[in-house]
């Protein structure tokens, strides 16, 4: 295979950004994009050349498209990527992979059984901080992980929920500023600390009265090795700051702030790749802290560039389904804490 052929199912504004980033990649090539709403596709269709549809199935009919990208909104993943596995589609979705786990497993089940490769997009997992800190972890070099620590501290206009049908919804948002928002760093808390075994969490809607879901949710976490973490994620810190991960171990500290190194000490001495990242200055670093238009495509391009290598070299991609589905997992444990004022454990 020369090149990857893709489709992208959903033309908003995730929709533009997946085809943004396909056609950047010289592995890959933007062959169709679908919308039921034909202005969308029809507009997406005409800025990177390739063919509109209405209906994504007519994508999947096509015998020259190799994998899609479904963007659309969270509660539809599923049927959409069970049918591009049917029809033989390898599968990129975005986050989250699903708004229920139990479809989440369906999502990855069928995958599996049609041979296909499924990724959930988690694109600052191949932030240059976030490998480094993993390497270091994995390593031994941090020691013992004590507590670790994510926060998404952003701000969304009311007009962010008032302006589309489906956001701020539980039928197909699936929550809030947990699951939409802060769900990047929650995975990446996950990615560096472990398996959490038991969630508490409170949830409240503290400043967008119209929607259905949190604005705000904080959450303490018990992880499986024994460390402890915190949760916080909201949409109401105007005029939208920023995300950060702190972890804390046995042998030092390191915090990522907007998906850069803020911070790092070791008692071992001075880390050289470390010193090296907390002086590097990148031109792109949109985070979205205060609009979704606002996020950089890096970290999506150096994703995509692995979901394309895992096709070519029918390997897993590193964020696969079932890496997808934890962050899921760990947020509608939060939501059932809120609700029952409980402590809630992980089982995924």
């Amino acid at each position: 295979m020369d090149k990857v052929r893709f489709g992208v199912i959903g033309c908003g504004v995730i929709g533009k950004m997946h085809a943004g980033v396909i056609c950047s990649i010289p592995g890959a090539i933007l062959a169709g994009a679908a919308d039921v709403n034909p202005a969308l596709s029809k507009a997406l269709a005409e800025d990177y050349g390739c063919s509109s549809y209405e209906s994504y199935t007519d994508i999947l009919k096509r015998d020259d498209i190799d994998a899609v990208a479904v963007c659309l909104p969270s509660g539809m993943h599923c049927k959409a990527a069970a049918d591009a596995a049917m029809a033989g589609k390898h599968v990129i979705v975005e986050k989250p992979i699903e708004i229920e786990t139990d479809r989440a497993k369906v999502m990855i089940d069928i995958c599996r059984r049609y041979g296909v490769k499924l990724s959930v997009i988690m694109q600052h997992r191949f932030d240059e901080a976030v490998q480094a800190l993993k390497k270091c972890v994995d390593s031994g070099n941090m020691g013992g992980l004590y507590m670790g620590t994510s926060r998404t501290i952003w701000y969304r206009e009311p007009q962010y929920y008032a302006g589309s049908s489906w956001r701020g919804t539980w039928k197909l948002d699936g929550g809030g500023a947990l699951i939409n928002q802060s769900i990047h760093y929650i995975d990446l808390l996950l990615y560096i600390m472990g398996p959490v075994e038991s969630v508490s969490g409170k949830c409240r809607t503290l400043f967008h009265k119209n929607i259905e879901v949190e604005d705000t949710g904080i959450a303490v976490l018990q992880f499986k090795n024994g460390a402890v973490g915190t949760i916080e994620g909201t949409t109401v810190a105007y005029p939208g700051l920023f995300t950060e991960l702190c972890v804390y171990g046995e042998k030092g500290s390191i915090i990522i702030r907007n998906d850069r190194l803020e911070h790092y000490g070791f008692k071992d001495g001075e880390k050289p790749e470390f010193k090296e990242l907390l002086n590097r200055k990148d031109e792109e670093n949109g985070t979205g802290s205060s609009r979704a238009e606002g996020l950089a495509a890096s970290s999506h391009r150096k994703q995509y560039e692995d979901v394309i290598d895992s096709i070519k070299n029918d390997r897993e991609p590193l964020v696969t389904g079932e890496e997808g589905i934890r962050a899921l997992a760990v947020i509608k444990a939060i939501y059932e804490s809120s609700k029952s004022h409980k402590e809630i454990e992980v089982n995924i």
